[in-house]
């Protein structure tokens, strides 16, 4: 036992290691890169507050008040802006064009650039060329493609019409844009043969990174064009189909200029959508306080569908 004593009294004591001190030069050299790095996201962050996030607390403000954009005085009425909203006709007949428009041009538009792109994929001659045909209506103005095509529609002298009744098939001919069951259709047409271009650019780029053999083992097999598009092409390309999806939601949403042009909403609000509908009230009826209930509620709609979408995402992934 005194042994022991002994080897435990002569067991060197452990003294505190006292914290390391941070570099002061280290530290100011940290400091500085931070302060680079915030001086190049600065003017980013600025613009997106001021340009979005100002716009949607200004909208949700003034969505509580009776007002008409001029004047200095607002008056506060909670939520009818909301409650008229939901049982407006108007705003039902918007919200159902808008989904109408948007599922048929998404859908078409990247079906069409599906096939395009894997037509120009394959080996031929002026794959070039045709590829700059099909992209070059998405570099036109919707402005342009709006006034161009109300002459195309226009149903005594336009070139569809003229085509009909040259071909003897004069009995087809319709009013495009000035009848109520054609008309919004004529504006997805308009906006298909401009963004088809787009979805069969992003799906060419994406068929590039494919595997030469993928199509090779395909043809081995005997897949045809069909098989070999649905079958190998199609799944490989789901991100691309999921970047199309979110991004022509997202311009079915806020589409604005073709309709307008086009028709204005009309004839007897067939093709008004909610950005035309949002336009109507804000600035030609000058109900801004309403109009801004209207940009609150489209909001939400944007943000649950595209949550919804990124949620189908991970699950497919």
């Amino acid at each position: 036992m005194q042994h022991a004593t002994d080897l435990t009294e002569q067991e060197p004591k452990l003294s505190a290691v006292p914290p390391k001190r941070p570099d002061p030069v280290k530290k100011k050299a940290q400091l500085k890169k931070n302060l680079i790095g915030w001086a190049f996201v600065a003017p980013t962050v600025l613009f997106v507050i001021a340009f979005i996030y100002y716009g949607i607390f200004y909208n949700a403000y003034h969505s509580v008040f009776s007002w008409d954009g001029i004047s200095f005085e607002k008056t506060y009425i909670g939520l009818e802006n909301f409650g008229r909203m939901f049982s407006d006709p108007e705003f039902y007949n918007a919200l159902k064009n808008t989904g109408i428009f948007t599922v048929l041009t998404v859908t078409i538009q990247a079906g069409l650039g599906l096939v395009l792109a894997y037509l120009l994929h394959t080996k031929g001659v002026g794959r070039t060329f045709f590829k700059s045909v099909f992209f070059f209506p998405v570099v036109l103005s919707p402005v342009v493609l709006g006034a161009a095509f109300s002459q195309i529609f226009d149903f005594q002298f336009g070139y569809i019409n003229e085509f009909l009744r040259m071909i003897g098939l004069g009995a087809f001919e319709q009013n495009w844009l000035g009848d109520q069951d054609v008309a919004l259709y004529s504006i997805i047409l308009i906006n298909i043969f401009q963004w088809t271009g787009s979805s069969m650019i992003m799906y060419y780029m994406a068929m590039l990174a494919i595997e030469r053999e993928v199509f090779e083992a395909a043809n081995i097999d005997g897949a045809g064009f069909w098989r070999t598009l649905w079958s190998v092409v199609f799944p490989n390309l789901k991100g691309t189909t999921f970047t199309l999806t979110i991004l022509g939601v997202i311009g079915g949403l806020k589409t604005f200029d073709i309709v307008w042009i086009s028709t204005q909403g009309g004839p007897g609000n067939s093709t008004e959508v909610i950005s035309t509908y949002l336009f109507r009230k804000s600035m030609l009826h000058q109900e801004v306080g309403y109009a801004s209930a209207v940009a609150i509620i489209l909001l939400i709609i944007a943000l649950g569908i595209t949550y919804f979408q990124t949620r189908v995402q991970k699950k497919m992934d």
